[in-house]
Order: C-alpha cells, then sequence, then structure tokens
C-alpha cells in the first residue's frame, strides 16, 4: 500500500527535524575527538561545498549570480553560514545540547519581534501570548549561581537571534528568487573560506585526532548542509511550509532526548517545564500564522 502525499510529507518532514536535533550529539563527539568549535563550523561548511557543486551539476543549476544578489548573499550568508551555527556550537561546550538547541529554537518567536520593530507588524493577542511563554520557558533554564549555565544560555539566546535576522533578511531579499542549494553552496563557500583564513591567523584551527572523528564530522556536514535540507524541502512541497515548521518541533525534542540517553544530561521537572513553554509558543506561533504566509510561518 502506498503512502499518501501528506503522510510522506508528515514523514519527510519529521525526520528532518531529527537529523538536525541529532547534530548537537554528534558535535558532542567531535569535540572530545580533538575538534573546537569554530573548527567544526568550518568543517562543516568546507566538507558540504563539493556534495553541494555535484548537485548543482546534476541538477544542471548555472553557478552565475547578478550583482545584486551577490551583495545580499554576502551578509545574509554569513549570517546563517558562519554566525549562527558558530554561536550554537560554541553553547553545547557550556550547556546541556537539548537546553540550547530547545533555547535556539525560539527563534520564530524573535522574527515575529523583528518584525513588529523594524517592519510595523501587529502584536496579537496570541503573539504575545507566545512572547511570555517562550520567555517563561527561557527563564526556567537559568539556575542561579552558575556562571557558565547563563553564558551558555545567553550564547544560544543570541544565536536565535541571528537565526532570525537571517529568515527575516532571506525573506526579504532577492535570494528567495534563487535555488536552495546554490544559495547553500555560496553560503557553505563563503563561510568556510573567512573561517579557515580567521582560524589559522589566530593559531585556533584544529583537526579530528582520529579516524572516528573524521567520520563524524564528515557525517555531521553531510547531515546539516545536505539531507536534513533537502528532507525538510520535500516536507515543503508535499504539506507545505507552515506544517513542516509545526513538525520541526520534533528537533529539540530529540536533541534533549540523545543528550539524556548518550550524555546523561540532567533534565527535571523545572527543565521540562521550560521546554515545554517554549515549545508551546512556537507551536502556537505556527499555528496562528498558517494562513498569513509571513516568515516565521516560513522559517
Amino acid at each position: 500500500m502506498m503512502m499518501s502525499r501528506t503522510v510522506k510529507g508528515y514523514l519527510f518532514s519529521i525526520l528532518s527535524a531529527v537529523v538536525f536535533g541529532s547534530l548537537p550529539a554528534i558535535a558532542k563527539l567531535i569535540y572530545a575527538e580533538g575538534l573546537n568549535p569554530l573548527s567544526l563550523v568550518f568543517f562543516r561548511n568546507a566538507l558540504a561545498v563539493p556534495v553541494l557543486f555535484g548537485i548543482l551539476r546534476w541538477k544542471k543549476i548555472s553557478l552565475r549570480l547578478t550583482r545584486r544578489q551577490a551583495v545580499q548573499l554576502c551578509p545574509i550568508g554569513l549570517l546563517c553560514g558562519l554566525i549562527t551555527p558558530g554561536l550554537l556550537f560554541l553553547s553545547y561546550v557550556y550547556i546541556s545540547s537539548g537546553m540550547a538547541t530547545t533555547i535556539h529554537f525560539s527563534y520564530p518567536v524573535f522574527v515575529l519581534l523583528g518584525c513588529a520593530l523594524f517592519f510595523r507588524d501587529r502584536i496579537t493577542p496570541v503573539r504575545a501570548l507566545c512572547v511570555l511563554s517562550c520567555t517563561a520557558g527561557i527563564l526556567l533554564f537559568y539556575t542561579p549561581g552558575e556562571s557558565a549555565n547563563l553564558f551558555g544560555m545567553a550564547i544560544a539566546f543570541i544565536s536565535g537571534i541571528t537565526y532570525a535576522a537571517y529568515i527575516i533578511a532571506l525573506y526579504r531579499s532577492c535570494l528567495r528568487e534563487i535555488s536552495p542549494f546554490l544559495f547553500s553552496f555560496y553560503m557553505c563557500l563563503e563561510s568556510a573560506v573567512l573561517l579557515l583564513a580567521g582560524l589559522l591567523l589566530a593559531g585556533q584551527f584544529t583537526l579530528p585526532a582520529t579516524a572516528l572523528g573524521w567520520f563524524a564530522t564528515l557525517g555531521l556536514a553531510v547531515a546539516a548542509s545536505i539531507v536534513g535540507v533537502v528532507l525538510f524541502q520535500i516536507g515543503v512541497s508535499l504539506i507545505g511550509p507552515q506544517n513542516a515548521s509545526i513538525l520541526s518541533t520534533f528537533e529539540p525534542i530529540t536533541s534533549i532526548t540523545l543528550g539524556v540517553l548518550i550524555y546523561r544530561e540532567p533534565f527535571g521537572l523545572k527543565t521540562a517545564l521550560g521546554a515545554g513553554l517554549i515549545l508551546l509558543a512556537v507551536t502556537l506561533l505556527s499555528l496562528a500564522e498558517k494562513r498569513k504566509g509571513s516568515p516565521v510561518a516560513e522559517s
């Protein structure tokens, strides 16, 4: 019996979220094998470049960009390819992967606030409730007296803000007109070149110390830049961006589950309540924006 388009869309969207939710657990394994967070971001981008190039050749997509597209791609690509993953991967060093992913996943609320602040979008009662729920959830993660906990939370929080800035900028740019694979190719290439130069100048470039480290690094790069993206795109094409975005809540759920099972990360009632409030805010916001076609719904 063949699956319907809707069932396939739900399945691919959930699988995409599971892939992205698994990245923090893989990242912690790679750190133990000798790589620092920024070097990992470099390899995530660099190893994806030849794969993306092959996909572009296979799909016969031109590498050409207009001057306007090239100018806009530089800052937007850095937000998505370097700044956001750099901050998020760094936060894994200080707080649990589940906590970091859940805090970062509050980015739809930051998209909402950004649109309200800079483009005068209206704050409805439902939107205000989502903001309050998300804020309360993040505050529940904080443990008084633990500076590392606060620092890690701040980094994850900022990563959500930078990702929201990327979504808003992309939504209002001409880059929406080009292939996602072409955007990813130039984003990864730009971020890899700049990161390598910066790491070498700072003397902070590291390599995996073992074959396991190399294998995990390659796996993370392909999963983050190819597998997860393609699965999500298929899901969006089958069930729409709003439904696919709602199912993305499986991402922090996967991160929390793997962190507890593999690394024995703490997960008590307070943490569960905080994660629940954030996921509730994101889900309610996605449902509220479902028919409006806003960047929140399409993120």
